[in-house]
C-alpha cells in the first residue's frame, strides 16, 4: 500500500514538473462553431484556472447563440456578450461580484495570432489583472510582423511612462536647451530629428525610472522570434491571460479580419457562436488526426 501510494505521488510530482516546464501542452479540446466556420481550439495546462472555467462555461453551452460583440481587425474578435450589454459595465460588475480568475502569466505564453485570452477591467481598479470569468477573445494581430512594428508595440506601452519622467528632466533649468530643441523641431515639424532628440532624452531618464523601481514593458528575444513566425498583438503580452490557441481551421481569422463593422467596432452583419463541445485528447485525435 505505502509502495502504491508513492508511486501516485510521484506520478502527480512528474506530472506537474512537465506542466511547468512546458505550460503549452494540450490534452483539452474546444470544438466551436460559428456562423463563419468552425474552428478548435487547444487549452493550455499551464493555465488550469482559465482553462478549467472555459471548459465548464462550453459545457454549461454559456456561448451558444451569443454573437461576436467587437471585430478590430489585425487585433481581436470577443464574444460573450448578451444583446444590449456594454463589455465595461459587464467587467466591472463581474469583478466587484468576483467572478473573475486569477491571471497566469508565464513566459513560454504569449499572445501569437491564433491564441485565446479572456478579457479583464483594466486600470487601477484591477491592479492584479484579474480576468473576467465570461468573456473571451480570439487574438489576430496578422501573420507577418516586422521587428520595427515589435519595436514600435514597446515603445508604445512605455510611452506614458517615458512621458511623465521626460516632462519633470525637461521642467529643470539645466535641461532647458533639450526643451527649446524639441519645441523649436516641433514647430519645424522636422519629426526625425525631434525623435533623436526625444530618444536621447529617453536614454537619460531611464536610470531613474529603474531606481524608482518602474516596470517597463519588455519582450524578450525568444518571444520577438516567435511573433515574427507566428504574428500576434505583442501589446497583448503581460497584459491578457492567454489561455489556449486554435490548433484546427485557423483560416477561420481570415474570415473574421473581413468582417465589416460600424463605428463602435461593432459587426454590422450578425456573427454568432452555433454551439461549442469539449473534447478530451484521445477524442481530437480520432476526430482531426
Amino acid at each position: 500500500m505505502r509502495i502504491l501510494f508513492l508511486g501516485v505521488c510521484w506520478a502527480g510530482l512528474l506530472q506537474s514538473c512537465s506542466t511547468l516546464h512546458n505550460p503549452l501542452k494540450i490534452k483539452n479540446y474546444i470544438e466551436i462553431e460559428t456562423s463563419e466556420g468552425n474552428f478548435v481550439v487547444g487549452l493550455y495546462e499551464g493555465t488550469p484556472a482559465h482553462r478549467d472555467n472555459f471548459m465548464e462555461k462550453c459545457t454549461s453551452h454559456l456561448y451558444d447563440e451569443k454573437p461576436m460583440y467587437k471585430a478590430i481587425r489585425k487585433s481581436e474578435y470577443s464574444f460573450g456578450l448578451r444583446n444590449g450589454y456594454d463589455e465595461n459595465s459587464v467587467l466591472q460588475t463581474d469583478l466587484i461580484n468576483n467572478a473573475t480568475l486569477p491571471a497566469e502569466f508565464k513566459g513560454k505564453i504569449i499572445p501569437k495570432r491564433g491564441s485565446i485570452a479572456m478579457k479583464r477591467l483594466e486600470g487601477s481598479q484591477n491592479p492584479d489583472k484579474k480576468s473576467d470569468g465570461n468573456l473571451f477573445f480570439l487574438i489576430d494581430g496578422g501573420k507577418n510582423l516586422s521587428i520595427h512594428e515589435i519595436k514600435a508595440s514597446v515603445a508604445l506601452k512605455n510611452r506614458d511612462t517615458y512621458k511623465l519622467y521626460i516632462d519633470e528632466f525637461l521642467t529643470h533649468p539645466e535641461n532647458k536647451p533639450y526643451k527649446d530643441s524639441l519645441d523649436a523641431l516641433n514647430n519645424m515639424k522636422t519629426m526625425k530629428q525631434y525623435n533623436e532628440v526625444y530618444a536621447r532624452i529617453m536614454k537619460k531618464v531611464k536610470p531613474q525610472i529603474e531606481k524608482d523601481g518602474v516596470e517597463l514593458f519588455s519582450i524578450s528575444e525568444k518571444n520577438i522570434d516567435k511573433y515574427l513566425e507566428n504574428g500576434g498583438v505583442p501589446m497583448f503580452e503581460g497584459f491578457y491571460t492567454v489561455f489556449g490557441e486554435i490548433v484546427v481551421g485557423i483560416d477561420i481569422l481570415d474570415k473574421f479580419s473581413k468582417i465589416e463593422t460600424n463605428l463602435d467596432r461593432q459587426p454590422i452583419k450578425d456573427v454568432s457562436i452555433i454551439s461549442t463541445a469539449v473534447l478530451k485528447k484521445k477524442d481530437f485525435k480520432k476526430k482531426y488526426k
